[in-house]
């Protein structure tokens, strides 16, 4: 790249009458631009510069040259400014998301958009089966949903990104973080989150698993209504604690945790792998975002079931 170099040298000299201009315009020395000249004369094997006394102007060659090396470094420039937005991502990507997901892929989003501005993204609310169909359909580029067995499809890649543990959730009218979860089933109606989803399926097998029965009122397929209906005392339910809501600090619920060994969904990102080098970006910047909200914690990638 010395030419580049030499080349600009030339054209601020050239326009600034003197090897003295140049060399305040590209912090050189006054020597070191007479040397960059005339090792840019013999590399061209013309003279550039005619010197009479103190007086210095531009040779037939030079005035031929400087329009010249002046558009080849405006090229330069472009091309080197063209490579480095190669860093920026653009287009347009259909994104899925589970609607207990959409705060934090959100704000992840809002994030990329600031960084990316020409990125377009469609984001899609959808129940978990749906989502992981369009992402293996190629209707969805990539989906936020929870982990399940993947069939082994070319180019589709899980990720797993966080965790969320299951409690049980009552209203605090009814319970205290020392009530028996035994009691609450035997005493208060069971709003029980749909046993067609992994989740609703996983609460279905702790229950048998620790011998509760309970007294079912309602089967519901969103976790916001159920637990908007727990704090308004109508029952109480078994939920994952979502990654984005506060509600172990709220004052009208009480988050109960099961016996034994913590049990957690796992949710992350799953990608169809036709536009790998953007949804990549948006995964790494939703791991970058959970390692923000919580400094310090598990990566979840490196988390075993």
């Amino acid at each position: 790249m010395s030419t580049i170099r030499f080349l600009r040298t030339f054209v601020a000299a050239a326009r600034g009458g003197s090897f003295a201009a140049a060399a305040d315009q590209v912090a050189l020395t006054q020597a070191a631009v007479g040397q960059q000249m005339r090792a840019l004369e013999a590399e061209l094997k013309k003279t550039l510069f005619d010197k009479t006394g103190r007086t210095m102007t531009l040779s037939p060659a030079g005035h031929l040259l400087l329009p010249r090396a002046e558009a080849l470094l405006a090229h330069y420039e472009a091309m080197r400014q063209d490579l480095q937005d190669q860093r920026q991502i653009a287009g347009t990507i259909k994104l899925g998301s589970l609607i207990s997901a959409m705060g934090l892929l959100s704000s992840t989003l809002a994030t990329l958009k600031s960084l990316h501005p020409n990125l377009e993204v469609e984001l899609r609310v959808r129940e978990q089966s749906r989502l992981a169909e369009d992402v293996m359909s190629g209707e969805l580029d990539a989906a936020v949903v929870v982990e399940r067995p993947w069939p082994d499809k070319p180019g589709l890649l899980w990720t797993p990104c966080y965790e969320e543990t299951l409690t049980v959730i009552a209203n605090s009218s009814i319970a205290a973080l020392d009530t028996p979860i035994a009691g609450l089933f035997a005493n208060h109606p069971f709003i029980r989150f749909d046993r067609r989803t992994p989740t609703g399926a996983r609460i279905d097998r702790i229950l048998r698993r620790l011998q509760l029965v309970p007294r079912e009122f309602l089967e519901l397929n969103s976790l916001l209504s159920i637990v908007e209906l727990v704090r308004k005392n109508v029952g109480f339910t078994m939920a994952p604690l979502l990654n984005n809501f506060d509600w172990e600090s709220d004052p009208g619920l009480r988050v109960l945790q099961l016996p034994g060994r913590p049990i957690a969904r796992r949710l992350g990102m799953l990608e169809s792998g036709r536009r790998s080098h953007i949804t990549g970006v948006v995964r790494e910047e939703l791991l970058a975002h959970l390692r923000r909200a919580k400094p310090g914690g598990r990566s979840i990638a490196s988390v075993s079931s």
